[in-house]
């Protein structure tokens, strides 16, 4: 299976002497030590699968998985031919060789036909590591479906299953958990299960913990765990089953209790006497998501919070079955027609017995700390209402965002604080909520609101939580200029007392960026016409030196029109309607 540690087995073999081949996928930033296949093989195999897969069945063709999870494997035998003659090459070597591509899971049963004395090395990897690698490895197809991550573990693992039972005595079966923490009894169990000769290697020095993340609970146990068992049953059902069947198990490492959530607030009798803080989880159609945020949640918040989702009108039927799953467990969850995440975040708020309220949207996850230290500053200074710290990004955008302090000047540009912040449930009473008009920079709106009320703020230098970017965001709404236009139009009119004495400030500003851009663009287009003139004047002597050496006649040099000016690009560029809304805006103000 992809995303389970196949590559570091790769490397341990290449490291024991094992030919894995001579052209090799080169290194990348997800896998920065190589992945150690066959170039050959994989195009070979994902040309394979992608043709035996059924046409317009989503899911990713190029891991021969779609979502019927139909695959033809009686197209297999049209490819016989070019797989016996790669077969013949590769074996044309001394020594051991093979190759290593998660592909060839689908199709053991097609090389095991043309292989007379093959080994098998197989490895599995917890899935919801897995789901978590995947996630990280930032492709927009598995950013929007997560549930693409525990169906193809399970399709993947179920061959390998299969192909181990009836062929055990070739193979070697390896739980990567296992492996990393003593990779030298892949050593063992290559010598003395399967008799091959193999050279010394420390492979401990070729392992890297810090490439390899796995999701370590105390004693095996870990929230995640339990809620991928209970929404996902089949795949910690699969991995019981390979951790009995496995030389090297698993089995010890993970463990699933029942899932029952912590008592919330409220009305709640069993509930903590007082709730510090509330985390409000907005939900709308990301169950997949939601199951991370909670485990995050289960992780690492104090036993004085309490959890709260709220359905935002959801209608996919995964989300429906997941959100039911977290009821029957005892979840505090609240239902409601769809809205936006506002109303949604808002009608959470409302039900909150906490003092203090952590926004947390359901693809993001929690971080350990954040809590406990915004509860120990807004417990000791009772001028602060809002609490935030750094994120750090994943998915298809990677790094940490180390925010600055807040500063009303900048805040009022441009909002860099996340809606991920603690803040008093008092703040969100004296802002009168979230204004769903502002809807999706309600977030900003809320911290300007707060500002204007005499609010502090104060800035934690830790990451407080994981934020996921993926494809089709709420804020690629912004991405619209007449939408943008119109949104800070009425950011300034509704805090037109904070704005307008600022206004010729902030005019000052743009107008020294605008200046800035102009004196960058000419200086570009000075160097852009030089390297353009002596670009030209390269080709007339190459032109020169062919005609004198064929005696042709040179030729007349051309004449190369230049661009017209176009003010129409001045007046559709972002800093000038930039420059139009703020001047419409005071004269609305002025007005007023």
């Amino acid at each position: 299976m992809h995303r389970s540690g196949t590559s570091l087995v790769a490397s341990f073999l290449s490291a024991l002497g094992v030919d894995m081949g001579q052209e090799l996928l080169p290194a990348d930033k997800a896998n920065p030590r190589g992945y150690f296949e066959d170039i050959g093989f994989l195009e070979f195999q994902r040309k394979v699968l992608s043709q035996s897969c059924l046409s317009d069945d989503g899911g990713h063709p190029d891991w021969g998985w779609t979502q019927s999870e139909q695959l033809n494997k009686k197209a297999f035998k049209a490819f016989i031919p070019a797989a016996t003659s790669m077969l013949v090459s590769r074996a044309e070597g001394r020594g051991l060789w093979g190759w290593k591509d998660p592909r060839t899971t689908l199709l053991l049963d097609f090389w095991h036909r043309l292989l007379d004395e093959a080994y098998y090395i197989f490895v599995y990897r917890f899935p919801w590591d897995v789901a978590d690698s995947m996630q990280r490895l930032g492709a927009p197809v598995f950013l929007r479906n997560p549930e693409y991550a525990y169906r193809i573990w399970s399709f993947y693992n179920r061959h390998l299953r299969d192909f181990f039972i009836k062929n055990s005595h070739r193979c070697v079966l390896l739980s990567i958990n296992a492996l990393q923490q003593n990779p030298d009894r892949l050593v063992d169990l290559l010598r003395k299960k399967l008799n091959l000769e193999i050279r010394e290697a420390n492979l401990k020095d070729i392992y890297e913990p810090e490439l390899f993340t796995c999701t370590d609970g105390p004693e095996g146990y870990d929230p995640l765990i339990d809620l991928v068992a209970a929404t996902s049953p089949e795949c910690t059902e699969l991995l019981a089953q390979l951790d009995n069947l496995a030389d090297l198990s698993g089995s010890g490492l993970w463990r699933v209790r029942p899932l029952r959530s912590r008592p919330s607030g409220g009305n709640n009798l069993s509930a903590p006497q007082q709730v510090d803080l509330s985390v409000i989880i907005p939900c709308r159609d990301d169950g997949q998501f939601l199951i991370e945020a909670v485990a995050s949640f289960e992780r690492v918040a104090p036993k004085n919070c309490e959890l709260i989702v709220v359905n935002d009108g959801s209608t996919e039927l995964r989300t429906l079955e997941i959100l039911k799953i977290l009821r029957d467990a005892g979840y505090c969850l609240f239902d409601q027609e769809n809205q936006g995440l506002s109303a949604a975040r808002n009608a959470g708020i409302r039900l909150a017995a906490g003092r203090y309220i952590l926004p947390l949207d359901a693809d993001n996850r929690m971080r350990a700390g954040f809590v406990e230290a915004a509860i120990e500053i807004l417990d000791s200074t009772s001028e602060i209402g809002i609490v935030y710290g750094y994120r750090q990004f994943f998915g298809m955008k990677t790094g940490l965002d180390e925010v600055a302090e807040f500063d009303l000047e900048e805040m009022l540009m441009f909002n860099y604080i996340d809606a991920g912040a603690v803040f008093r449930q008092q703040v969100w009473a004296d802002c009168g909520g979230y204004d769903q008009r502002m809807s999706p920079l309600e977030d900003w709106d809320l911290w300007i609101s707060a500002a204007e009320k005499g609010w502090r703020f104060h800035r934690l230098s830790q990451v407080t939580f994981e934020y996921r970017v993926r494809p089709g965001s709420l804020l690629s709404m912004v991405d619209n200029p007449e939408f943008l236009d119109q949104l800070l139009e009425s950011m300034m009119i509704k805090h037109n007392e904070l704005y307008q004495p600022r206004f010729v400030k902030q005019l000052a500003k743009m107008k020294r960026c605008a200046a800035h851009l102009t004196v960058s663009v000419r200086r570009l287009s000075e160097e852009s016409d030089l390297l353009r003139k002596e670009l030209l004047a390269a080709k007339s002597e190459n032109e020169h030196i062919r005609d004198m050496k064929t005696g042709n006649p040179p030729a007349e040099p051309k004449q190369i029109p230049q661009p017209a000016e176009r003010p129409a690009d001045k007046l559709n560029s972002r800093g000038w309607r930039l420059l139009s809304y703020v001047r419409r805006t005071m004269q609305r103000c002025r007005g007023s």
